[in-house]
């Protein structure tokens, strides 16, 4: 799987990657928005596209809601998990706008971490399995 991280403090960034890595994830990383749209563009564009993006949200210039719509318009069904330390309702609400499949709230430990990208990519599967089961049933009443 490959995994996208987004953030502006290189500390956060290389420690997500040096955890994700030693579990055989695959990663790319990406310092702002702009960075990380041309990754997953460059990414779509060859084949090898990014399935999850997991970004800061306050960043300069572009913020990580603002990334996680922009992306979403790439790749519809990329997976996206917000990375806060500011975590209020009115940010949780417009995160779930914006088509968010997760949110971790800063500070984090590494098990929490990966405990949240499994519970996003379980759900993810979960939602898979009725869509298919869906398209089945529908298409033994046509069949």
């Amino acid at each position: 799987m490959k995994i996208l991280i987004v953030d502006d403090d290189r500390g956060t960034l290389n420690a997500l990657k040096a955890g994700l890595t030693s579990f055989d994830y695959e990663v790319v990383e990406a310092e702002d928005g702009q960075e990380a749209l041309n990754i997953i563009e460059f990414s779509t564009k060859i084949g090898e596209p990014v399935e999850f993006l997991v970004t800061d949200l306050k960043m300069p210039g572009m913020n990580g809601l603002e990334l996680v719509r922009s992306a979403k318009k790439i790749t519809p069904g990329l997976l996206t998990v917000l990375m806060t330390a500011y975590g209020d309702d009115d940010i949780r609400n417009e995160a779930m706008v914006s088509g968010l499949s997760g949110q971790i709230d800063k500070p984090f430990t590494p098990e929490t971490f990966l405990k949240t990208l499994r519970m996003v990519r379980m759900a993810l599967e979960r939602q898979n399995l009725r869509a298919r089961k869906n398209i089945t049933s529908q298409t033994s009443l046509f069949g």
